[in-house]
C-alpha cells in the first residue's frame, strides 16, 4: 500500500478546463470527473436537468504523493479565489499490485 492524497474539488463546470491545466502544470495526469452533480451549497441547490451545462458543477478528483500536493495548493486556493468551488483533502492508502 502507498499513502497518498486524495484531493476532491467541486467546481462550475465551465472551469474544468483551467482546473485540467493546472493539473497538468503540476504533472497531475490521472483524475476522474463526474459531470452534473446535484447538491445545495453557498449558491443553493443545484440541479443536473439544465438544458445545457453551463450552470452545472463538476466533481473531480486525483491522487498523488503529499509533496506533488504542496507543490499545487497555493494554485488551488488561487484558483478557488477566483472561480469559486469547494476543495476536500483527505489522506488515503492505495493499494497497489504486486
Amino acid at each position: 500500500m502507498k499513502q497518498m492524497k486524495k484531493v476532491e474539488l467541486i467546481i462550475e463546470s465551465v472551469y474544468i478546463n483551467r482546473l485540467l491545466e493546472l493539473f497538468e502544470n503540476h504533472d497531475i495526469h490521472g483524475y476522474t470527473i463526474v459531470k452534473d452533480i446535484e447538491g445545495c451549497g453557498s449558491h443553493g441547490l443545484r440541479t443536473a436537468d439544465d438544458a445545457s451545462d453551463i450552470f452545472s458543477n463538476i466533481y473531480v478528483f486525483t491522487l498523488c504523493e503529499q509533496k506533488s500536493f504542496e507543490h499545487m495548493e497555493k494554485d488551488i486556493r488561487n484558483f478557488l479565489s477566483r472561480y469559486g468551488g469547494k476543495c476536500i483533502l483527505s489522506d488515503v492508502m492505495m493499494l497497489v499490485g504486486e
